[in-house]
C-alpha cells in the first residue's frame, strides 16, 4: 500500500482545505513531518486512518468531534485519500458526522457521516460503494487488516511500544490479541468448555436415565442395589456388573412366577368341584319345594267347587243375552232422543205464538213465514254498498277540505317569503364583500407582524449581547493575564534548564560511549545536577501550559470580536426605532391580523349562504306557481262530494223508516227473525222423526227377547254383564283349571318323585365350601398374575437398561476426550506444566516471531549490544506465563527487565520492537506490503551516535521503494532530513507547507 495524495478540509486543526502530495515527499525515501507542539502533526496521520477506516487511532478514537472549530460555519469536513494497493489505485472520500446551520431560520441540522470509495480504471474513476459498512468490508479485504492493525503497522504510535515493552503478560496479551486477531483461538477455548459442559450434561443425563431404570428394577423386585454403586456407577457399568445384576434379578422373578402358576391351577380344580356340589344341592332343594307347592294347590281347588259352578251359570246366561245387547241399547237411545226432541219443539212453538203471532204453529205456516223473512233481509243487505259509498264520500270530503286549507296556508307563506328575500340577499352580499376584503389584507398584515417581531427580537438580542460582551471582555482580560504569567514561567524554566544542560548531557553518558559535546569516550568528572535542576519534562510541561494559555487567550479575543461585530450590526439596524413602543405595535398588529383572518375564514361560508338564499328564493316562486292551480281544483272536488252525500242519505232514510235507527240494526233484526224461523222449522222436523224411531225400536227388542228364551226385554237386560265383569269371571274359571293341570303335571314328573324320596340337602354348607374355594382360587390367580407381571416388567426393564447402558458408554468416552482437550486448552491439565492457554500459546509463538524480527534491527541500532528475549516463565504475580520479555546485554551476558533501560535505550528497543511487530502483523494479514510508513516521535531522547544508528536502520526500511515519514520536532532531524512536511500553527487554524530537498 502506497499513499499518493491527501486532502483535508475543516478537519482537526485545519480550518480550510490543505493538501499533501506524498509522491513529491517520497522522492528521497524519508521525509520529516514537523511543526510546533499542537500544530497538528498527528492529525495528518489521523486523517489517513479516518479516510480508510472512518476512525482515528489510539485514545483519540473516542472523540466524536472531528470537524475543525476554526472552519466556517457552513463548510463541510472532508478527507480525500488517494492510494495504490498492488496495481490498483483507489480514492477514499469520507466526511464525519457534523452539524451545520439551518438554511432557513435559526438552529442547526445534523449531517450524517458519508463515504465514497472509487477506483481508477481505463474510463476514469468508477464508484465502488457509498455505504459505510460496505466501505469498511472493502478496506478489510484490500488491506487484510483491522484499524488497530493498520495503526500498529503503518503508524508506529507515539509512546505505545515503550508501554508494550514494559507491560505485564496480561497487558501484552490484550495488545497482541487485538493485532493478531487470535480471538478465534479463545472461541475454540470457549467452544471446548461449552462442549465439555454439554458432553458432561449428556453423560450425566444418560447416567440419570440408567439410574431411573435401576430404581424401577429395585422397586419392581423389592431389592436393594449393590453397595458402592451410588459412588461409582460408571465403573460398575464398564465392568458389566450392572447388566449381570439385572439379569439375575429377572431370572429369579421368572422362577417365582412358575411356582405361582402351579398353585393357581390346583386352586382352580378345587373350585370347580365345590361349584358342582353347590349346584346339585340347590337342584334337590328346588324339586322338593315344587312338589310341596303342587299338593297344596290341589287341596285349595277342591274347596272352591260350588263357587266355581255358580260362576259358570252366570257366564252361560250372559252369553245367551249377549246378542240382544245392541237392540236393548238402541231402544233406550231412541226413547231418550224422542223425549229431548219433544221438549225442544214445545219451547219453539210457544215462542212462535208469542213473537210471530202465528195463529197455527204447523210446518206449512213456519215455511211461509220463513220465505217472507229471507226476502226482507236480502233487501236490507243490498243497501250495504250504498252505505259504504256514503262513508267514503264523507272521508274524501274531509281530506279534500284539509288539503284545501293546507294549500291556502302554503300559498300565503310563500307570498310572505317571496316578499322577504330581496332584503336578505342584499345583507348576505354585503357580508361576503366584507370577508373578501379582509382576506385581501391578511398577507400585508402578516408581513407587518413578522417585521415587528424581528425588530423586537433584535432589541432583545441587543440587550443580551451587551451583557455577554461585558462578560467576554472580563474573561479576555483574565485570559490575557494568565497567558502572560504562563509565558514568564516558561521563560524562567527554559533559562534554568539551559543553565543546567551540562548535567543533563552528563546524565545520558554511558561507559565506553562518546560524549556528544567533546567526542571523548572517557568521562572522568561528569557534571552533576543540582537540587533545583530543571529537566526536559518540566520544560515541556511549562511550554505546553504557555501554549494552552495563549490558545485560550486567542479564543477569547475571537469571541469578543464576534460579539462586537454582531452588536454593531444590531445597533445600525435599530437606529431610529422607538423600542418602547414595539410591544404595543406588535400586539396591535397581531390583533388586526387575527380579526382579518377571522373575517377571511368566513368568506367561503358567507358565499355558500348567499348561494343558498338565491336557491331558496327561486324555489319559493316555483312552489307558489305550482300550489295555486292545486288549490282551485281541490275546492271543486269538495263541492262535488257534498252533492253525492246528500243523495245517498235520502235513499237510506226511506229504507229505514221507523223500523230501525240505522242500516246495520235493520239487517240484524231481519237476520234474527230468519234465524228464529229456521230453528223452529228444524225443531219440528226432529220431533216428528224421533217419535217414529222410538216406537220401531221397542217393537224389535221385545221380539228378540222371546226368541232367546227370556220372558221379556227386561229379563234379557238383567242377564247382561258388564264387559269387565264377564272377563273377570272367565279368567277366574280358566286360572283354576290351569292351576289344577299344572299341579298334577308336577306331581307326575319322575325327577320330582325321585327328589321327594331323598332327604333334604344342606345348601348353606355347600355355599360356604364354594366361597372358600373361590377365595383360594382368586388369591392364587392374583399371586400368579403379579409374579408374571413382575417377571415380564423386570425382563423389559433389563432390556431398557441394556439399551441405556449402550447409549451411555460412547457419551462417557466422548466426555473424557473433550474434558482432557478443554483442560489442556485452558492451561489447567497435567500435560500443560507452563499453564499456558491455547490463545496465549499462539500469541507466544507470534511474540517469538516479533522478537526475532525486532532483534535484526536492534542489533544494528545498539552496536550488537542489546537483544530481546522471549520467555515462557511467569512474571511476579502472574498466574500464567508465555508472554514475558527480557533485555539481554551482551556486554555482560545478563538478561534484565526492560524497566531498567534508560530513556534513550527504551526508545531504541521500542522502535525495534515496533518495526518487528509491524513486519509480523503485515505478514499475518496476508502479506500486504506497506510502502508508506509513519514513525511518531521519540527521537529527542537519543544521543548523536544512537540517533545515527537509528537513522541507518530506518534507511534500510526504504529498500524496495518504501517511504518512511518521521513525526518529530527534534532540530537535528530537521537538518538531516531536508524533505519535510511542516504543519504551521495559526490563530485561524493550521496549514501544511511542504519543504522539498534543494527547494
Amino acid at each position: 500500500m502506497r499513499i499518493h495524495h491527501l486532502e483535508v478540509t475543516a478537519f482537526g486543526p485545519f480550518a480550510d482545505t490543505a493538501a499533501v502530495d506524498f509522491d513529491e515527499l517520497s522522492a528521497g525515501g524519508v521525509f520529516l513531518l514537523t511543526g510546533a507542539t499542537g500544530a497538528g502533526k498527528t492529525s495528518v496521520l489521523d486523517a489517513v486512518c479516518f479516510a480508510l477506516y472512518g476512525q482515528v487511532p489510539g485514545d483519540r478514537a473516542g472523540a466524536r468531534h472531528l470537524r475543525s472549530d476554526h472552519a466556517a460555519p457552513g463548510l463541510a469536513p472532508r478527507v480525500v485519500l488517494r492510494l495504490s494497493i498492488g496495481d490498483r489505485t483507489f480514492r477514499f472520500t469520507r466526511s464525519p458526522a457534523w452539524t451545520r446551520p439551518k438554511q432557513r431560520g435559526s438552529g442547526e441540522t445534523k449531517v450524517p457521516a458519508h463515504v465514497l470509495v472509487e477506483e481508477l480504471r481505463d474510463a476514469g474513476w468508477v464508484g465502488l460503494t457509498n455505504r459505510l459498512d460496505d466501505a469498511g468490508l472493502l478496506v478489510g479485504e484490500l488491506l487484510g487488516m483491522t484499524a488497530a492493525q493498520f495503526t500498529q503497522v503503518a503508524m508506529l504510535p507515539q509512546g505505545r511500544f515503550q508501554a508494550f515493552l514494559r507491560a505485564t503478560s496480561s497487558e501484552r496479551h490484550a495488545v497482541l490479541q487485538k493485532l493478531f486477531r487470535t480471538d478465534r483461538f479463545e472461541q475454540v477455548e470457549r467452544w471446548l468448555v461449552e462442549r465439555r459442559t454439554s458432553t458432561r450434561r449428556a453423560s450425566e443425563a444418560a447416567a440419570q436415565r440408567v439410574v431411573a431404570v435401576l430404581n424401577r428394577i429395585q422397586e419392581a423386585a423389592a431389592t436393594e442395589l449393590p453397595a458402592g454403586w451410588e459412588d461409582d456407577l460408571a465403573g460398575a457399568a464398564e465392568r458389566g456388573d450392572v447388566a449381570r445384576w439385572a439379569d439375575d434379578v429377572a431370572v429369579h422373578a421368572a422362577e417365582v412366577a412358575d411356582t405361582a402358576r402351579l398353585e393357581r391351577d390346583t386352586a382352580a380344580r378345587c373350585l370347580v368341584e365345590a361349584e358342582e356340589s353347590l349346584v346339585e344341592a340347590r337342584r334337590l332343594r328346588d324339586l322338593q319345594a315344587r312338589a310341596d307347592a303342587a299338593a297344596r294347590d290341589l287341596v285349595a281347588l277342591s274347596a272352591r267347587t260350588d263357587e266355581l259352578a255358580a260362576l259358570r251359570d252366570r257366564l252361560t246366561a250372559h252369553r245367551r243375552a249377549a246378542p240382544l245387547a245392541g237392540l236393548v241399547a238402541q231402544a233406550r237411545r231412541c226413547s231418550a232422543v224422542a223425549g229431548q226432541a219433544t221438549g225442544r219443539w214445545q219451547a219453539c212453538r210457544a215462542e212462535l205464538v208469542e213473537v210471530e203471532h202465528l195463529p197455527e204453529a204447523s210446518g206449512a205456516a213456519i215455511s211461509a213465514a220463513l220465505h217472507e223473512a229471507v226476502a226482507a233481509r236480502a233487501v236490507a243487505e243490498s243497501f250495504r254498498k250504498r252505505e259504504h259509498d256514503l262513508r267514503t264520500a264523507h272521508t274524501r270530503r274531509v281530506e279534500q277540505v284539509a288539503r284545501a286549507d293546507a294549500l291556502a296556508q302554503t300559498v300565503a307563506s310563500l307570498d310572505d317569503a317571496i316578499a322577504e328575500h330581496p332584503a336578505m340577499l342584499a345583507s348576505a352580499r354585503a357580508d361576503l364583500d366584507v370577508s373578501q376584503a379582509a382576506a385581501a389584507r391578511v398577507a400585508s398584515l402578516a408581513d407587518d407582524v413578522a417585521a415587528t417581531e424581528e425588530l423586537l427580537a433584535s432589541v432583545r438580542r441587543h440587550d443580551v449581547l451587551v451583557s455577554d460582551l461585558t462578560t467576554a471582555r472580563a474573561e479576555l482580560a483574565a485570559a490575557t493575564s494568565a497567558a502572560l504569567v504562563a509565558k514568564e514561567a516558561y521563560l524562567e524554566i527554559r533559562e534554568a534548564r539551559i543553565n543546567g544542560m551540562a548535567a543533563e548531557l552528563a546524565g545520558a553518558l554511558a561507559v565506553g560511549c562518546a560524549c556528544p559535546v567533546c567526542g571523548s569516550a572517557s568521562h572522568p568528572s561528569p557534571a552533576r545536577a543540582g537540587a533545583l535542576a530543571v529537566g526536559r519534562e518540566r520544560e515541556d510541561a511549562a511550554r505546553k501550559a504557555h501554549e494552552d494559555a495563549a490558545f485560550v487567550q486567542q479564543g477569547h479575543e475571537v469571541h469578543v470580536a464576534t460579539l462586537s461585530t454582531e452588536l454593531d450590526g444590531l445597533a445600525d439596524r435599530l437606529g431610529g426605532v422607538d423600542r418602547a413602543a414595539l410591544p404595543e405595535q406588535l400586539e396591535a398588529a397581531r390583533a388586526a391580523l387575527r380579526d382579518a383572518r377571522a373575517l377571511a375564514s368566513q368568506a367561503e361560508a358567507r358565499e355558500q349562504q348567499l348561494v343558498a338564499l338565491e336557491t331558496r328564493a327561486d324555489a319559493a316562486r316555483e312552489a307558489r306557481d305550482r300550489a295555486a292551480p292545486d288549490l282551485a281544483a281541490t275546492r271543486q272536488a269538495v263541492e262535488a262530494l257534498t252533492s253525492s252525500i246528500a243523495a245517498i242519505t235520502a235513499e237510506l232514510d226511506e229504507l229505514l223508516g221507523d223500523e230501525a235507527p240505522d242500516l246495520e240494526t235493520l239487517i240484524n233484526l231481519r237476520a234474527a227473525r230468519c234465524s228464529r224461523l229456521e230453528q223452529a222449522q228444524r225443531a219440528f222436523a226432529a220431533y216428528d222423526e224421533a217419535v217414529r224411531a222410538s216406537a220401531d225400536a221397542a217393537q224389535a227388542v221385545t221380539a228378540a227377547a222371546h226368541d232367546a228364551g227370556f220372558e221379556d226385554a227386561s229379563d234379557a237386560a238383567a242377564a247382561l254383564l258388564a264387559p269387565d265383569e264377564a272377563d273377570g269371571i272367565e279368567g277366574a274359571l280358566t286360572g283354576a283349571e290351569g292351576a289344577r293341570l299344572a299341579a298334577e303335571r308336577v306331581l307326575a314328573d319322575a325327577d320330582t318323585r325321585a327328589a321327594v324320596s331323598l332327604p333334604a340337602p344342606d345348601v348353606d354348607v355347600a355355599v360356604v365350601a364354594q366361597r372358600l374355594a373361590a377365595d383360594t382360587a382368586r388369591a392364587a390367580s392374583s399371586a400368579h398374575d403379579a409374579a408374571a407381571a413382575r417377571a415380564r416388567r423386570l425382563r423389559s426393564l433389563e432390556e431398557q437398561l441394556g439399551a441405556r447402558l449402550d447409549a451411555w458408554a460412547p457419551l462417557r468416552e466422548q466426555h473424557a476426550l473433550v474434558a482432557g482437550l478443554s483442560h489442556l486448552a485452558e492451561g489447567k491439565g497435567p500435560d500443560n506444566p507452563l499453564r499456558i492457554r491455547l490463545a496465549a500459546y499462539v500469541l507466544s509463538e507470534r511474540l517469538r516471531q516479533v522478537v526475532a524480527a525486532a532483534n535484526e534491527r536492534l542489533s544494528r541500532m545498539t552496536g550488537q549490544r542489546y537483544s530481546l528475549e522471549h520467555s515462557d516463565d511467569r512474571g511476579a504475580g502472574e498466574q500464567r506465563g508465555g508472554l514475558s520479555l527480557r533485555i539481554r546485554d551482551d556486554w555482560n551476558g545478563v538478561p534484565r527487565d526492560p524497566a531498567t533501560l534508560s530513556g534513550g535505550e527504551t526508545f531504541v528497543v521500542s522502535l525495534a520492537l515496533a518495526l518487528g511487530l509491524a513486519d509480523t502483523v503485515a505478514h499475518e494479514a496476508g502479506g500486504t506490503d506497506i510502502d508508506t510508513l509513519f514513525i511518531d516521535e521519540g527521537f529527542g531522547s537519543l544521543d548523536a551516535d544512537t540517533l545515527e544508528d537509528v537513522m541507518d536502520t530506518l534507511d534500510t526500511l526504504r529498500d524496495g521503494g518504501r517511504v518512511v515519514g518521521l513525526v518529530s520536532h527534534v532540530p537535528e532531524l530537521r537538518s538531516r532530513i531536508t524533505t519535510q512536511l511542516e504543519v504551521v500553527k495559526g490563530r485561524t487554524g493550521s496549514t501544511l507547507r511542504p519543504v522539498l530537498a534543494g527547494g
